[in-house]
């Protein structure tokens, strides 16, 4: 694939420490999911005119390592918008049992926050499981509205969310904000636009058992972060300021959904059937 202008400039970008624009970082108590949310439009690619295609790259089978191409990390808790833009957020695709949700919090000069998706799911060629539901097709969009310069963008999963509802745990983009305590989201500028992967099963690798500091069960992650994988359009103003304050790390040279991801354990913790309310 031919590589742009934006991903060309990569190579030579700086640690990312925010924009000019300085919002606070949401964090857990910040942020409530509400149970009044519904699902708004969802837009179909035809509609919309985003093309998943180039992301689908992106997306490898259950804790595959892939070899980097050409996408560049960023931090997910600094997705701080120095340009106006009527942000708009497409799925690319989902490797979980879970039928999981996705909402947004919007800080700062714009102040607002509504579920996206209410049932990432998918069956079909290219989804990376077939474990139920079908709500969703590769490039289906939802819209925010417009995001003004200086607000911070935070989005939130909850894991599972369309059976378990409020006993669902909660992860965010700021690791402190998750009740394990580790990071569940990972952050990508790609083509003008920014990617965000989410790990859904809470604990660390592999982990089983209660953990003694919240009473809460692992739940056998395998941390390979493509359990919901969505793309954001920002504008492409706002992508080049978060990649021009950002340095490359070792870890992209790895693909962005397989952080820590090895061997052959993912599919184990996929052999749950997904059953709706």
């Amino acid at each position: 694939m031919k590589l742009n202008l934006l991903t060309a400039l990569i190579a030579a970008t700086a640690t990312l420490t925010g924009l000019v624009s300085k919002v606070e970082t949401a964090s857990a108590a910040d942020f409530s999911w509400d149970n009044s949310w519904t699902q708004p439009t969802v837009y179909n690619k035809s509609q919309t005119g985003f093309n998943d295609t180039p992301f689908q790259q992106f997306v490898q089978a259950e804790s595959v390592v892939l070899p980097n191409s050409g996408q560049f990390k960023l931090d997910p808790t600094q997705l701080n918008l120095k340009y106006d833009h009527d942000v708009s957020v497409y799925f690319i695709n989902e490797g979980a049992g879970y039928r999981n949700q996705l909402a947004f919090n919007a800080t700062g000069t714009t102040n607002k926050s509504g579920l996206l998706f209410n049932d990432i799911s998918c069956e079909g060629d290219g989804c990376v499981g077939g474990w139920g539901g079908n709500a969703l097709k590769f490039g289906d969009g939802v819209n925010i509205g417009n995001v003004t310069a200086g607000t911070q963008l935070d989005l939130w999963l909850r894991a599972d969310g369309l059976n378990r509802g409020n006993s669902a745990n909660i992860f965010g983009t700021e690791t402190a904000s998750n009740a394990d305590g580790l990071q569940h989201a990972v952050a990508y500028a790609y083509n003008n636009y920014i990617i965000l992967a989410f790990e859904d099963l809470y604990g660390g690798l592999h982990a089983s058992g209660v953990d003694s500091a919240t009473g809460k069960s692992n739940e056998g992650s395998d941390r390979d972060f493509n359990d919901v994988i969505v793309v954001l359009d920002v504008g492409e103003a706002n992508v080049r300021e978060l990649i021009g304050a950002t340095v490359p790390e070792p870890s992209v040279t790895l693909s962005m959904f397989a952080v820590g991801a090895v061997g052959m354990f993912g599919l184990r913790r996929r052999r749950q059937t997904r059953t709706s309310n």
